[in-house]
């Protein structure tokens, strides 16, 4: 068994409940991080254009999942 594993077993369950909610914060403040912005694909597009981008990325990011 690995030192991790070792180390999560041994957690009572209130440490473990704070680390699965540190792990997920970690992780959002991660996708935040990296998550796509229309302004930063191109400033100058109309308010359509920029609606039109948004609809695309949120289309191929649900085929993604």
């Amino acid at each position: 068994m690995s030192k991790f594993k070792t180390l999560v077993r041994e957690l009572d369950e209130v440490t473990l409940e704070q680390l699965g909610r540190q792990v997920a914060a970690e992780m959002e403040q991660r996708r935040q991080k990296t998550a796509i912005r229309v302004n930063d694909i191109h400033p100058r597009m109309s308010p359509d254009e920029k609606a039109q981008a948004a609809q695309e990325i949120a289309r191929v990011l649900r085929e993604r999942i």
